[in-house]
């Protein structure tokens, strides 16, 4: 069936990248697809996009219109915001077979653990209880809190307080946001558990944007932390359209939203299980 060569075109291309470069594995694909005779369709596309995800570079996606928005730099001053592509289904469908990355068990590391690993002890980072009691403090400060704590902010803050769009001073704002990310959480609530991790999954390059940690939420959505400091501005751009494509939340670009807390707690009181951690992933 074509799904499943579809599958298979990204598996290969996905291991043979580390032995060959992507022109002679997409020259390669192509033989197979004629020796083969898969002579019900045109296959470019498809062993294109393979390439292109093993190599760190997303497939192209529909020509994005952008919208107005505050600078985070200069409050009042308007920049350009994109708008996402819309979900595709028949995409998601495809990756969602993709081969997993990680157990779907949680897994023994502590919050204080994770962050000591991806965080140095005087970063700013904000946490927060719930979304109205969000605080900036340096890392080390946080020391003995991080398991009660619901949210986080993904990357440091630069500064501990900042002005609002409307000017009220406030611990989490784009004033103070971090502008080149360090790291890009993708988050999906589509599809069951095991679907969810696959995508996740397919979206993990190793030398580029390798997937460092996974958590549940507790409710229905995993979320992925992905390294993307390899990344230009507008590659990273492009890998989350990429995966907003496969069904991420696309509200996530937002450099100071508040995600899950890694092994944190929920208001409710569930757990937010950390699914997966490799720190041996993060890029240097």
């Amino acid at each position: 069936m074509a799904g499943e060569r579809n599958v298979w075109l990204m598996q290969v291309a996905s291991r043979a990248k580390h032995v060959a470069s992507a022109q002679r594995v997409r020259a390669f694909l192509h033989q197979v697809a004629a020796q083969h005779a898969w002579h019900d369709r045109d296959f470019s596309h498809e062993i294109d996009r393979a390439i292109a995800r093993a190599y760190g570079m997303p497939p192209s996606v529909r020509q994005r219109s952008v919208v107005t928005a505050p600078s985070a730099a200069k409050p009042h001053t308007a920049v350009k915001r994109p708008t996402w592509p819309e979900f595709s289904p028949e995409d998601s469908q495809l990756y969602a077979q993709h081969e997993l990355l990680f157990e779907l068990r949680a897994k023994p590391f502590t919050p204080a653990e994770v962050l000591d690993q991806i965080y140095t002890q005087d970063e700013l980072l904000c946490l927060a209880r719930d979304v109205r009691s969000a605080s900036t403090m340096p890392r080390h400060h946080w020391r003995g809190m991080e398991p009660a704590m619901q949210f986080i902010v993904a990357n440091p803050m630069t500064a501990t307080i900042g002005r609002t769009l409307d000017g009220k001073l406030s611990p989490r704002c784009l004033e103070i946001a971090t502008q080149s990310r360090r790291f890009q959480v993708v988050e999906f609530d589509r599809g069951s558990p095991q679907q969810q991790a696959a995508i996740l999954s397919s979206l993990h390059t190793p030398a580029t944007v390798p997937l460092i940690m996974v958590l549940w939420s507790g409710g229905k959505s995993m979320h992925g932390w992905f390294d993307v400091r390899a990344l230009s501005e507008t590659a990273k751009q492009d890998f989350f359209a990429w995966a907003v494509t496969l069904g991420a939340d696309a509200s996530l670009w937002d450099p100071c939203k508040l995600v899950r807390m890694p092994g944190g707690r929920r208001s409710n009181g569930k757990a937010q299980p950390i699914l997966h951690f490799n720190p041996m992933h993060l890029l240097t």
